[in-house]
């Protein structure tokens, strides 16, 4: 590999890696975001359920069915983060891939200049 190509190849490199850390930066932060959903939704669930140990038969029913539908959606929203958390691991894998590209450069560029 020339001085050039070797130039060019990093610049490559550089850029994947930026890109990278771009999706992670955004991946981390929708990670905050859906686990501050969850947070929210369990709160909800405890909330309903404190109503009910108070609250009439007839009212019972309905807290259930509020109970149901936000349980639905954690579920829903648990599956987002297991996605999430999927495409982390893509990430931090091609970060590795990445690193191991950029040490490979450097020890070319460091051979060359003992030569």
């Amino acid at each position: 590999m020339e001085l050039r190509q070797t130039e060019q190849a990093t610049v490559t490199v550089l850029k994947r890696m930026e890109n990278s850390l771009d999706s992670l930066e955004q991946m981390s932060l929708d990670s905050i975001n859906i686990t501050d959903k969850l947070v929210t939704g369990i709160d909800e669930i405890r909330q309903c359920a404190e109503e009910m140990v108070g609250c009439a038969e007839s009212d019972r029913e309905y807290i259930m069915e509020i109970i149901k539908k936000l349980l639905q959606e954690l579920l829903n929203t648990a599956f987002t983060v297991n996605n999430v958390s999927h495409e982390l691991e893509k990430e931090t894998i091609y970060q590795r891939d990445t690193m191991e590209s950029i040490k490979q450069i450097v020890e070319f560029l460091y051979a060359m200049t003992e030569e």
